[in-house]
């Protein structure tokens, strides 16, 4: 797709003269590129809609947005080069509207994308334009995390030891080492990673330090180390008195053994922990946050319509969405859909555009997480401002062929 990058290129001279003129764009719905591949999908035509999509924008943050999300799909086909080159360009057209905060919200999206292709130093190089340091400092979490799920663990750590909060960068090293490969983890020691965690004072935190040490135990292929970590966990958890803090541990302790990779077994005995504790809640922050913790591991299992039915406690439209995008069971395809028809039928009855679209992008999400190309289809086809649109469909690239 070398005809990816040439166009991109031809259409920064076009936009950078266009982005001068100040007028406003006479319409905003859905254009002729975007539809006319919607009736007839391929990954070429997907490209081409949105790069055709950047050419007529008017607006620089706009022709951004768009890029941003070329940028991501190219990168999923596996175009690493030609996705930093876009996401640059996405940067440049960023920097055209002369508003920093614009410039660095950008950035905020730009940098862990440039780090997900590969180029960490350019990612690291850009958070140095973050002005808010709790901006900065999630966008090298985020950064770290690409870095960390990618198996390029000193990159991950070169990220996390920009942060001016050490202590939050140290939990944040720890809590990513489940995702880490386990070559990575048998070079680490961990008689230094026992004595940080006996460092946290908070006994929720203390708790999940212990959980996470029998992960890295695991992932080790030390089962008598990850069994007394458990059993040490499993006696302190009476120091854990609130009802929340016993819901939301043990809903940390189900995901935290999902994303370290532990067997089934010790899954479902976790999961069968979290639904008990789970049980005595009743504050509606909590029950949020424990369904977007065990959520798709629940589903994983086999529960998907008790996952499903955690939808229900979300009160926020948005927040719902983003729940639901989280379950990925490729297999049950026809009853995600169900359901994710359903919330498309409530986000039509909120007033704008605007809130409308995020939505329907949030909700394809979990169409491409769970491989839906029809489901995505009928989602982008609902889109109604032609850049979303643009977006949602290059997005759906990695699908097709």
């Amino acid at each position: 797709m070398k005809i990816i990058t040439t166009v991109v290129l031809a259409l920064a001279v076009s936009s950078a003269s266009l982005a001068q003129n100040g007028t406003v764009a006479q319409s905003h719905r859905p254009n002729d590129y975007t539809l006319a591949c919607l009736e007839a999908l391929t990954r070429d035509c997907a490209f081409s809609a949105a790069l055709q999509t950047v050419i007529a924008e008017e607006f620089g943050v706009e022709r951004a947005k768009v890029l941003i999300a070329v940028a991501r799909a190219l990168s999923e086909t596996g175009q690493q080069g030609q996705a930093i080159e876009t996401l640059m360009l996405a940067l440049d057209e960023a920097r055209s509207v002369n508003l920093n905060l614009v410039t660095q919200e950008k950035i905020t999206e730009i940098a862990p994308l440039l780090a997900r292709a590969g180029d960490s130093a350019s990612a690291l190089a850009l958070t140095e334009e973050l002005e808010i340091k709790s901006v900065k400092e999630r966008t090298l979490i985020a950064i770290a995390r690409e870095n960390m799920l990618a198996g390029r663990v000193a990159d991950a750590n070169v990220a996390l030891s920009q942060m001016e909060n050490g202590s939050r960068a140290s939990w944040q090293r720890l809590r990513m080492l489940p995702f880490a490969p386990a070559s990575a983890i048998a070079a680490l020691n961990l008689i230094e990673l026992d004595q940080q965690i006996r460092e946290y004072t908070l006994p929720s935190q203390l708790y999940r330090g212990l959980i996470l040490m029998a992960v890295v135990a695991d992932k080790r292929g030390d089962t008598e180390t990850r069994q007394a970590y458990i059993n040490e966990a499993d006696e302190f958890f009476a120091s854990l008195v609130s009802i929340n803090d016993r819901a939301l541990s043990t809903a940390h302790r189900l995901r935290i053994m999902h994303d370290g990779g532990l067997n089934e077994a010790m899954l479902t005995e976790s999961y069968n922990l979290a639904l008990l504790h789970l049980g005595r809640v009743r504050g509606a922050e909590t029950l949020e946050s424990v369904a977007l913790l065990i959520g798709e591991v629940e589903a994983s299992l086999g529960n998907l319509e008790s996952a499903l039915a955690r939808q229900e406690v979300f009160t926020d439209l948005a927040n719902k969405a983003r729940y639901l995008s989280s379950i990925v069971m490729s297999s049950e395809r026809a009853l995600i859909a169900e359901q994710t028809s359903a919330v498309m039928a409530e986000v039509s009855e909120l007033e704008g555009v605007y809130e409308r679209d995020l939505i329907r992008l949030q909700l394809l999400e979990g169409a491409l997480g769970n491989k839906d190309i029809v489901l995505a289809a009928n989602i982008i086809r609902s889109i109604e401002d032609d850049d979303n649109q643009a977006r949602g469909l290059v997005l759906a690239a990695s699908l097709l062929e």
